[in-house]
């Protein structure tokens, strides 16, 4: 698991970076503005998967966000304060599967 510290501000000049996805998952340093775009350049669909800390007011986990990224495919997923982990001030994500998928850590 990667921990994804810097992010790049959106700008119509500079090149998106990406970076290879970890196997186990990244975790996103979060800021209020970001968001993550996923790239799949495999020839099949893959899952992210952002897993939501702590509980619902019921006392059960609170639901995972999924999103599926189609084939060739870049889709961005903006990351909510809900979805950060007090404990280290990261959001987890996950893609499955992660051949030739990987992320851009982007704010704006």
């Amino acid at each position: 698991m990667a921990n994804l510290d810097t992010s790049q501000a959106i700008s119509s000049e500079a090149a998106i970076s990406y970076a290879a996805v970890g196997g186990s998952g990244d975790r996103v340093k979060y800021e209020p503005g970001m968001f993550v775009v996923i790239r799949n350049g495999s020839g099949s669909s893959t899952t992210a998967t952002i897993t939501v800390p702590g509980n619902t007011p019921y006392g059960v986990a609170n639901p995972v966000k999924t999103k599926t990224i189609a084939a060739g495919a870049d889709v961005p997923i903006p990351l909510l304060p809900a979805y950060v982990d007090s404990t280290d001030g990261r959001v987890a994500i996950a893609c499955t599967p992660t051949t030739t998928v990987s992320i851009a850590v982007m704010r704006s």
